[in-house]
C-alpha cells in the first residue's frame, strides 16, 4: 500500500524585515505544498500512532514559515499512479519511515523539458532537523 500525504506550505512575509525584537509581524502567504508517498504495510496503515509519528516528521512551524498536513489517503499498489497525485511539472517526495525519521528523496527536473537531471535526498525528523544531499546526473549528449 501507498500512504499519500498532501501538505500546505506557508511563509510569513512579515518576518523578512523583523529585527527579532517584540512580536513577529504576521503576513502569511500560501506557497503551495508537497506530496509525500510512503510504502506502508497493513499494521502501519491501521496504526493511528504511526500516522502521528510520520506527520510529526513532516509538520514544522516557526515565525518564518510552516508546513502542515492537509490530508492523507491509503492507495492500493495496483491503483497507485504517480501522475494522478501531482501535476506534470511536479515530483513526489518518496519517503520511508526509519528509526523515527523520514528518509526522503525527490527527482530534480529541468525546467525547460521536465527531464529528470538529479536526485535530492534528505532525512527529516520530528525535531525539524533536515540533513540534505543533492546528486546531479550527467546530462545525456
Amino acid at each position: 500500500m501507498k500512504l499519500v500525504i498532501q501538505t500546505q506550505y506557508r511563509e510569513n512575509y512579515g518576518a523578512h524585515d523583523w529585527d527579532g525584537v517584540g512580536e513577529c509581524p504576521q503576513y502569511w502567504k500560501f506557497k503551495g505544498g508537497d506530496t509525500y508517498v510512503l510504502d506502508v504495510n497493513i499494521e502501519q496503515a491501521m496504526s493511528e500512532g504511526f500516522y502521528d509519528m510520520v506527520f510529526e516528521c513532516i509538520e514544522h512551524r516557526s515565525d518564518y514559515c510552516e508546513e502542515y498536513v492537509l490530508g492523507s489517503d491509503l492507495v492500493d499498489e495496483i491503483d497507485y499512479d504517480e501522475s494522478k497525485v501531482v501535476d506534470e511539472w511536479d515530483t513526489v517526495i518518496r519517503a520511508r519511515f526509519v528509526n523515527g525519521a523520514l528518509e526522503c528523496e525527490r527527482d530534480v527536473k529541468r525546467f525547460d523539458d521536465d527531464a529528470v537531471v538529479g536526485l535530492r535526498n534528505w532525512i527529516q525528523d520530528s525535531s525539524g532537523q533536515r540533513e540534505a544531499r543533492l546528486e546531479m546526473f550527467e546530462e545525456a549528449a
